[in-house]
């Protein structure tokens, strides 16, 4: 049986960010096919980068994990490179906000302004691990694909060099500063593929790296919502104090997710008071804010995740940056309403191609209101249910999303 290696940041049962939760997901799924290796850190905290996993090799459901040391983070190291690599990235962002870089990028494909620079500023990144590089570049005659997650990322994109002819990249891009750095040019332009998520994360990307981008298509990912055991409503109650109605996030608690969702949620309860809480389900990544509607579930196993899904009023994406947004789909699979955040074009899109199975809030204001909507009249929530179902079983089965990734392996 042939090999292939998925490279990602972090990987495991208790990691929940929704690229590494993406990999995982497709490297499953491809057990029966090829012998599946995951090279990652033995971290799962992206603040400070402390170990995690003590062992060097393990197999989760039949996945042969090979984890890595990364090197000590240094955070003013790292501060230090990042404003040595501001004028090159916002030469390019500059471009783009004048709607002129995916013309200059047709003409000039790869730059080389400031590389260096960025190249040790990734160099200094908490998940750098060059005993991981080391690794693959050994190895790399054994693997039919190599298939690298997430462009930000160090092992992306030194990883990109090694056996570019046979590299599968799943971007994961959104509109931030980082995509627009020098060095991410060459690793767009050199990959054997890329697999986006969605056209509209595609048509970013076109609009970043122009014409001569690598061969492309439209990957994506299924969602995972069925499991054996299904936790009764009466235990979720019991283990979390759960209130009768509640809206659900769940993924990363920090600052980029929570800095509107937490305040705009207490002020909608001052304005309309009722029973009605905030229930965030994940790791925590920042200070903690303690309040009465407010309610921490921590990191939960599959099946509780899915029940507190499936018990949700309301299901919240609060995310500028998305993607995909596995927590969209997973909801809408469940046949969930989603309040999206009208601020990514990813999301405005799952809205508009789904015939508004989500529901897109703008300003503090109208996200009041969206929530005060279907509060009101459940009658709403009820009347999205197909819509949602129907969106993501057309669009992101399984059968449909495998037959796409192992083509492109095949083609490698």
């Amino acid at each position: 049986m042939e090999k292939i290696c998925f490279l990602v940041c972090q990987y495991g049962n208790e990691v929940n960010g929704g690229a590494e939760y993406h990999c995982k997901m497709l490297a499953e799924r491809l057990i029966n096919d090829y012998q599946v290796d995951v090279l990652t850190s033995k971290t799962i905290n992206y603040n400070t980068f402390e170990p995690y996993y003590k062992e060097d090799s393990e197999l989760i459901n039949g996945v042969n994990v090979l984890r890595f040391d990364c090197k000590p983070f240094d955070p003013k190291e790292h501060k230090k490179w990042r404003k040595k690599t501001k004028f090159s990235r916002k030469v390019r962002r500059n471009l783009f906000r004048l709607g002129l870089l995916e013309s200059v990028a047709n003409l000039n494909p790869v730059w080389n302004l400031g590389i260096k620079n960025e190249e040790k500023l990734l160099q200094s990144h908490g998940f750098y691990s060059k005993p991981l590089l080391d690794y693959l570049e050994q190895h790399q005659e054994e693997y039919k694909a190599i298939i690298l997650f997430s462009y930000v990322y160090p092992h992306t994109v030194f990883g990109a060099r090694i056996a570019p002819n046979k590299t599968l990249l799943i971007p994961t891009v959104h509109n931030e500063g980082d995509v627009f750095r020098s060095v991410h040019t060459h690793v767009f332009t050199s990959v054997k593929h890329i697999g986006f998520n969605t056209e509209e994360e595609h048509h970013l990307s076109q609009q970043i790296f122009g014409n001569k981008m690598s061969e492309n298509s439209i990957v994506a990912v299924g969602v995972e919502t069925e499991f054996e055991k299904e936790v009764p409503l009466v235990e979720l109650k019991s283990k979390f104090n759960l209130p009768e109605r509640y809206i659900h996030y769940f993924g990363r608690i920090c600052g980029s997710k929570m800095d509107s969702l937490i305040p705009w949620f207490i002020n909608y309860k001052k304005k309309f008071p009722s029973d009605l809480k905030l229930v965030l389900t994940g790791r925590l990544f920042q200070e903690k804010i303690e309040h009465a509607d407010i309610i921490y579930t921590g990191f939960v196993t599959d099946e509780e995740k899915v029940s507190l899904i499936k018990n949700a009023t309301l299901i919240v994406n609060p995310s500028r940056n998305e993607s995909l947004s596995l927590l969209l789909l997973e909801a809408m699979d469940l046949g969930k309403t989603v309040l999206v955040n009208s601020k990514s074009d990813v999301l405005l899109g799952h809205s508009r191609k789904s015939a508004q199975a989500t529901e897109a809030y703008g300003d503090e204001q109208d996200f009041h209101a969206k929530i005060h909507k279907f509060i009101s009249d459940p009658d709403l929530i009820e009347q999205n249910k197909s819509k949602a179902k129907d969106y993501v079983q057309k669009n992101y089965s399984w059968p449909l999303i495998m037959g796409r990734l192992r083509k492109i392996i095949e083609s490698m």
